[in-house]
């Protein structure tokens, strides 16, 4: 074989294994071998033929036949090309003979950390609320996910002027997601830890119409329209300021607190549906509270908005026919009172109207098909007795200020392997327009 047909050779098993990102087959480091011993020997041989012999004068003349031939020093390259190919395979497949290995464990171990480290981010993307409690109660450093997370929480509660005291802050919306290194490489997937949307679909308060705002800051005023705004001028002529005529209702921060006890061994679960479950839990309980206080007739404070039926009378109506009822709902109408009307009930008021026929002379009953005359009835635990309400329920306000603060209690409880969640939320309810509801009693 001639050099370039050598050359060529040993390119080729480089270049296969380099595009295989490969080391050398065995079979293929001894036919290197050969082949550079073969490429050495045309060399040396090359290299004999040019040096002058003892007895033959210096070559200080040109030799024509020689002239066109590569000198020594323009063949050196040559000899070092498959060489620098060989380092480049050798480098890229980690070495191949002894005096590298040290070298290739190294780099092994370099990428099984890059490698390592790729796949600790991946999963490291998705906040565990389950995960970072138990690293809590066991003492542990929670993970950069989590920590990112409760710094946002953090953020949205000192913007309001809340103090917390548990360790983890939660965003409680979908939001944008959220860098979680300072390069902002690694980020948190949108869907954090929404707990108002499963909230809005477990109340039955927003299900009749509430205003539920999220993501308050500080006190807020919530403008209430007055009929006297409103006045017939002239083309020309000046509205007035309705100076004297301005309301409002006010939303301040209220600390909403409910907790849940979990065994040590449910939270070291690594299941989705262990997940799925403490923040269902989670969200039973807050909505649970929430609407039994709205629901209520307690009287508001500075700690617990009011309930709607210490704002609204409910012994104005007596129901013990479908003419009662029907009494009720024109109070709503002279009110003028538009929107979409709904009940809000018992589950005793509701089981008596379900069985009180509209009249002697018909077998139609008042509640059919979870409707009165076309309009939605609601039931629910959280209203007394056999109490309804019936109104606009858009004109009940519910505002949420701030993050979910979570404390993780692993003392209280330790002598019974429980861990207590202390979860709370900062809220407030009020009416906005009391004449758009009317109260009642089923007889």
């Amino acid at each position: 074989m001639v050099k370039e047909e050598i050359k060529n050779e040993l390119r080729s098993i480089v270049n296969s294994a380099m595009s295989e990102k490969r080391k050398l087959t065995q079979v293929e480091q001894e036919r290197m071998e050969e082949l550079k011993n073969e490429l050495r020997a045309l060399q040396e041989k090359e290299t004999e033929e040019e040096d002058p012999k003892d007895d033959e004068e210096p070559m200080d003349e040109p030799n024509d036949d020689k002239e066109d031939e590569p000198s020594q020093d323009e063949e050196e390259p040559m000899e070092d090309e498959p060489k620098e190919e060989e380092d480049k395979i050798e480098k890229n497949a980690c070495a191949q003979d002894k005096e590298k290995k040290s070298a290739c464990v190294q780099e092994e171990d370099k990428e099984n950390k890059r490698t390592l480290n790729i796949k600790s981010n991946k999963m490291n993307k998705e906040f565990r609320l389950l995960k970072a409690i138990a690293d809590i109660a066991n003492n542990r450093q929670i993970d950069d996910v989590a920590a990112a997370v409760s710094e946002q929480g953090r953020e949205e509660m000192r913007k309001n002027g809340i103090s917390y005291g548990g360790q983890l802050q939660i965003p409680i919306e979908s939001r944008a997601a959220i860098s979680v290194t300072a390069e902002g490489e690694d980020t948190v997937a949108t869907n954090l830890y929404n707990v108002i949307a499963p909230l809005r679909a477990k109340n039955v308060l927003v299900q009749a119409g509430a205003k539920f705002i999220t993501n308050l800051t500080g006190d807020v005023q919530i403008p209430l329209m007055s009929p006297s705004n409103c006045g017939w001028e002239s083309e020309m002529g000046e509205a007035k300021d309705g100076a004297g005529t301005f309301s409002s209702v006010k939303l301040s921060p209220k600390r909403l607190t409910c907790f849940i006890d979990l065994s040590k061994q449910f939270i070291i679960q690594d299941s989705v549906g262990a997940e799925e479950l403490i923040r269902q839990d989670i969200i039973n309980a807050i909505n649970s509270k929430l609407e039994a206080t709205i629901l209520g007739d307690a009287e508001g404070d500075l700690t617990k908005p009011a309930g709607i039926f210490s704002v609204i009378n409910p012994s104005t109506h007596t129901v013990s026919s479908f003419a009662d009822l029907c009494n009720a709902e024109s109070d709503i109408e002279d009110a003028n009172v538009v929107g979409e009307l709904k009940y809000v009930m018992s589950n005793k008021a509701k089981a008596a109207l379900r069985s009180m026929q509209k009249s002697a002379k018909t077998t139609q009953l008042v509640m059919e098909n979870g409707q009165i005359d076309g309009t939605q009835v609601l039931n629910t635990s959280h209203v007394g007795g056999k109490k309804f309400i019936y109104g606009d329920w858009s004109n009940l306000a519910i505002g949420q200020f701030g993050a979910l603060d979570i404390t993780v209690d692993s003392y209280s409880q330790s002598t019974r392997g429980i861990i207590r969640l202390v979860v709370s939320l900062f809220a407030d309810a009020k009416v906005l327009r009391p004449e758009a509801f009317v109260t009642g009693t089923v007889a």
